[in-house]
């Protein structure tokens, strides 16, 4: 019973695995990296369409050249619709577990037409088809998550064993394995270590996502609040700018500041305004979507962008940040609490600017107009000139 209990416990942490939302740090590099794959995937698969026409111009009455045309223009067509079908809609977490095992049945689906013109042991000793697995293995590393690279190795390695089954089974007793000068002869010892140099790829591959997962958090992240840091920031909401467009869908960027900030170190210390700025950037990020970017912006400065949001809901959630961050007692080092206030501007892409820079430009005007009008308030399209803290209506 308790090894039962184990196993279901183990079934239940690796489908909790495979199926968690993944990591918010890379999900915008996860997006990257997949249309970089989709770009690579569409020339690679063009210029493999170079070799069966190659091979049907000098030799036009072989079958197994019109069947890899065949496989190949199929795999172009995957490929190029794959593409443009990333480029023009939203991109969605399911997205790279999808195409990784599409590449992988292309490899094994090309393997496989060698079998249907009678040529088993192509598909079982091929040198040039067999090692795009590896290429594809190698390739899921562009996305920065594990589970992807995990699921593209057991999967070209389960589809590699049950195609070598499948023709050794039908053609183990007529001779069609016995082998060309080209292909030499089937061997289980071949087999094993082809296996083998699967799994050692997705090792290597798991290995790559791990240390690229560490650097580009380095990179990325603010050190003292843990949120993402400038640069990242502002990549991100190019990219946004970018989409939104494309989709003429909505966006909105609120530049918050800590009011006052300077008077709480002097009263409290340093120490305590580190403090301060953490407690304030888990009250933020507990407050907005999971799809909304939180950065530190600078000093006591945050930036939030926050995509498919319209203005009136964006202004509701921000009004309800504001209104946290004000209830929240800050522990201070030596004792005591503290509490502190946030004043924010906010813009809205196609209501204000259509570009970066202009609706950077104009939330933190907007934030410096919530400062001029009294702080403790959230200043967005359609509530400048308020003297009031912007309310839930």
């Amino acid at each position: 019973m308790t090894t039962q209990s184990e196993g279901r416990t183990r079934i239940v942490r690796l489908a909790t695995w495979l199926t968690a939302p993944p990591d918010e740090a890379f999900a915008d590099a996860a997006r990257d990296g997949e249309l970089l794959v989709a770009r690579v995937r569409t020339w690679l698969t063009l210029l493999l369409l170079l070799l069966p026409l190659s091979s049907i111009a000098m030799r036009p009455d072989s079958a197994q050249h019109y069947i890899g045309l065949v496989v190949t223009l199929m795999a172009v067509a995957m490929a190029v619709s794959m593409e443009r079908s990333l480029q023009r809609r939203p991109f969605h977490r399911g997205i790279p577990f999808f195409s990784s095992i599409i590449d992988v049945s292309l490899v094994s689906l090309a393997l496989f037409a060698f079998w249907l013109v009678d040529q088993p042991i192509v598909t079982t000793n091929s040198r040039v088809v067999w090692e795009v697995y590896l290429i594809v293995i190698a390739a899921s590393a562009l996305r920065y998550d594990p589970r992807v690279t995990a699921v593209t190795g057991i999967m070209a390695g389960f589809q590699h064993v049950v195609l070598t089954l499948f023709t050794w089974a039908t053609h183990r007793g007529d001779g069609l394995l016995v082998a060309s000068e080209e292909y030499g002869v089937f061997s289980w010892n071949t087999q094993l270590s082809r296996t083998m140099l699967l799994g050692a790829m997705t090792v290597v591959a798991l290995a790559i996502v791990g240390r690229t997962q560490r650097l580009r958090r380095m990179s990325t992240n603010d050190q003292l609040t843990g949120l993402f840091n400038r640069l990242y920031a502002e990549e991100f909401l190019s990219n946004e700018v970018l989409r939104t467009a494309r989709a003429n869908g909505s966006l909105v960027v609120a530049m918050l500041d800590v009011d006052h900030f300077k008077k709480f170190n002097d009263r409290h210390g340093h120490p305590a305004g580190d403090a301060a700025l953490r407690s304030l950037s888990r009250v933020i990020r507990d407050r907005v979507r999971r799809s909304d970017m939180v950065a530190r912006y600078g000093g006591e400065e945050f930036l939030l962008v926050l995509p498919n949001a319209d203005v009136q809901s964006a202004l509701d959630a921000l009004d309800q940040v504001r209104i946290a961050v004000g209830l929240t007692d800050i522990p201070l080092p030596k004792g005591g609490v503290d509490r502190t206030q946030v004043s924010i501007g906010v813009a809205a892409w196609g209501v204000d600017a259509r570009t970066k820079e202009g609706l950077l430009e104009i939330a933190d005007a907007r934030l410096y107009e919530a400062k001029e009008a009294g702080r403790n308030r959230v200043v967005g399209p359609g509530t400048e000139g308020a003297n009031l803290p912007f309310q839930r209506a």
